[in-house]
């Protein structure tokens, strides 16, 4: 094989490549036995066919079925030759082929970019400080209150603070239902803070079991669904039970029912104000690693090749299909997705990031040993009850030695900063 390298721009190579005749005649001689042990042709025992006339009526097929599983060796091979590593499947082009000739094709290849990291001293980044006061806890509190509420099918009409059971069907502005628009048995908190539209709840207090109306409403703007935002909808609500809620005891009894970990509950408000603590320190670390790495872009600006962020945005939409599938949804084909241009930012950021990671992991030696990483995984079996194989075995365990060499950069990167504090 000869190969020739031509850079096309910055991180893009393209590979000019040359496969000997001799090589391709020995694979397709090797695939012409293949076949003829388990071709039929009438006049021939099965696998006694001669070579010449399988070469006559099935070369043309079997050669181009060889060219194409070998083309992936033989781009590995060529990149390997050249000292590359592609960073995204490389692109085929200009393949020829002619019987007893030399294969020549030319692969369009991205590469990583070569980030270098001279110091990462001094990085200006903000700590948020937060102090969890009686007022949070009562929240969370209030919140598993809620959770626990018992409840109860009233006869009388509904009130703030109900539960409604009922029936939808979407209607048009003129009253009419629209067909395949209805949906039953739906559960409404009358009152919640983050109802998707008081508008509708409001129209809904007074309402009775078995009465129908029809509500004219508008969704919240602020709502996270942008598709629904702001907009305004119609539907024929039939209501089915209103219930009532009563709210638990605050008492060691209530305690209990939580979870059988607490006995009191004193112990439970001071699991809720350490759970809070924590749940604070762990936001506030997140933030820190943002602001460093968004720290670290600003001082080393760079590129990403157009190629390698497609290549990403292909994998992250392939991943989240098959969890779709995995839960029973709607899987949708990789060509009715058009990444947007948010999604294509996110993705440009996230390969800076792990670019600029790994470069300062390079410039400042970080390492983790053989041993310390057989280490985390005794103590990850340990914690999940199963043996070391069987955690080396999972697909974390490549995932987990990522998380902790990250885990050393970034305190490396925090320990030489310049972090000031603000309290929220």
């Amino acid at each position: 094989m000869k190969t020739t390298v031509v850079e096309t721009a910055q991180w893009a190579r393209e590979l000019q490549v040359e496969v000997s005749a001799e090589r391709i005649e020995s694979e397709l001689s090797t695939a012409y036995r293949r076949y003829q042990k388990r071709i039929e042709i009438p006049g021939f025992r099965k696998g006694h066919a001669p070579l010449n006339l399988i070469r006559t009526r099935y070369g043309e097929t079997i050669r181009g079925e060889v060219i194409s599983d070998l083309l992936p060796t033989f781009v590995q091979e060529a990149a390997r030759e050249a000292g590359l590593v592609p960073a995204s499947p490389p692109r085929i082009a200009k393949l020829e082929h002619e019987p007893g000739q030399t294969l020549t094709f030319t692969a369009q290849v991205d590469i990583w970019p070569e980030v270098t990291v001279d110091s990462f001293d001094g990085l200006e980044v903000t700590r948020a400080v937060h102090e969890v006061g009686d007022d949070e806890i009562d929240g969370r509190i209030k919140s598993l209150q809620e959770r626990h509420a018992a409840e109860s099918v009233v006869e009388r009409p509904l009130a703030p603070g109900d539960i409604l059971i009922a029936d939808l069907q979407r209607i048009d502005e003129g009253g009419s239902e629209i067909i395949g628009e209805r949906f039953e048995e739906r559960r409404f908190l009358i009152g919640e803070a983050d109802a998707p539209s008081p508008e509708f709840e409001s129209a809904l207090v007074g309402i009775s079991a078995g009465e129908s109306r029809d509500v004219g409403f508008t969704y919240r703007s602020d709502l996270p669904n942008e598709r629904l935002a702001g907009t305004s909808d119609r539907f024929r609500v039939l209501a089915r039970e209103v219930r009532q809620r009563t709210l638990p005891v605050l008492d060691d009894d209530f305690a209990k029912d939580v979870s059988a970990q607490f006995t009191t509950f004193e112990e439970l408000r001071q699991h809720v104000a350490t759970t809070l603590r924590q749940q604070w320190e762990y936001m506030a670390e997140q933030r820190l690693r943002s602001q460093l790495v968004d720290k670290l872009i600003e001082r080393y600006p760079f590129e990403v090749p157009e190629g390698i962020v497609n290549h990403f945005l292909r994998s992250m939409h392939e991943e989240e299909q098959q969890r779709r599938g995995r839960r029973g949804e709607r899987v949708e084909a990789e060509h009715d997705h058009e990444p947007s241009d948010e999604e294509r930012q996110s993705a440009e950021h996230q390969l800076r990031r792990h670019l600029l990671i790994d470069a300062v992991r390079k410039q400042a030696g970080i390492e983790v040993t053989d041993e310390e990483f057989e280490a985390l995984l005794v103590r990850r079996a340990e914690e999940a009850g199963v043996s070391a194989e069987t955690v080396k075995r999972s697909g974390r365990a490549d995932s987990w030695r990522r998380e902790m060499t990250e885990e050393r950069v970034f305190a490396l990167l925090l320990e030489r900063a310049q972090v000031s504090e603000e309290k929220v």
